[in-house]
């Protein structure tokens, strides 16, 4: 690998490509794509080389503000395992290509049906009968072609966790069986991988990530009973999954970029109302 040039070299070098506004320099991604190639590295490594020159890549330069260079380095050195692609799940993996993500695993064995278009992202008409995860790991794509995305048509199971866990940072569970997301949160705090949590249910949802491990998300649901069994329909609308969706991915956002702890912390969001409450969870004793 060729060494990264120098802020002289960058100027000549790379002078179609570079941008500049009121002192804030950014770089497009016809340049972000040849500084990749020429030094033989991915695209995300060559834009996390230039934020350590407070050299944005042109796509985020709008972020700057929201958070740091550092923060979006951070984003794209981040591989999430993303359980479940269909209303939560693919309203998520879009908000975490935009946010700056860098890898994803993309795990669900459903294809997509009709009565999933009244809410799940990636569903369109010529989708129906697809694989959830393939086209969810298109759409990513298709908003950021550089990630490193993977598409895994299977469900999770005992045997095949501590596979999907491995090389992982954090896990978004997007799932909607109880039982299942028992399993992964079990499964992910035994090897202490952090786990963002979310659940809806007609005009309402629920997002955690708590990783204390004190405050299990399955106290929300004490039996297959209180809520969706293997199989069942979900009975909700895009609004909601939407919503639960940018709150899960906040509660990243702000343990990843501002250090924001946020344990013990249950958000409840009710779009009946609409209203959006902080219920604190004492942890089990």
């Amino acid at each position: 690998m060729r060494p990264f040039p120098s802020d002289t070299e960058l100027a000549e070098r790379f002078a179609p490509y570079l941008r500049q506004q009121r002192g804030e320099r950014s770089m497009i991604r016809e340049g972000v794509r040849l500084l990749a190639q020429e030094l033989g590295i991915p695209e995300r490594v060559a834009m996390t080389e230039l934020l350590a020159r407070d050299i944005w890549p042109e796509r985020f330069s709008r972020c700057r503000g929201a958070f740091s260079a550092q923060a979006l380095s951070a984003l794209l050195s981040t591989r999430v395992l993303l359980a479940g692609c269909g209303g939560l799940g693919g309203h998520a993996a879009a908000l975490l290509a935009r946010m700056g993500v860098g890898s994803l695993v993309l795990c669900d064995p459903d294809r997509f049906e009709e009565s999933n278009l009244n809410r799940q992202l990636f569903c369109t008409e010529q989708a129906l009968g697809r694989f959830k995860a393939e086209v969810c790991r298109e759409g990513v794509l298709s908003i950021a072609s550089y990630m490193d995305v993977e598409a895994r048509t299977v469900a999770l199971d005992e045997d095949n966790l501590p596979q999907m866990l491995e090389g992982v940072d954090v896990v978004m569970d997007c799932l909607d069986s109880i039982a299942r997301k028992k399993m992964l949160e079990e499964a992910a705090n035994r090897v202490g991988v952090p786990c963002v949590q979310g659940s809806v249910a007609r005009n309402e949802g629920l997002a955690l990530f708590d990783g204390s491990g004190d405050m299990p998300f399955s106290l929300a649901y004490p039996g297959e009973d209180a809520g969706n069994r293997e199989g069942a329909p979900m009975n909700t609308h895009v609004l909601t999954v939407a919503g639960t969706a940018c709150l899960m991915a906040s509660l990243l956002m702000r343990r990843l970029c501002r250090n924001k702890n946020d344990d013990g912390k249950l958000f409840h969001l009710d779009l009946s109302i609409p209203e959006l409450e902080t219920l604190t969870v004492l942890p089990r004793r």
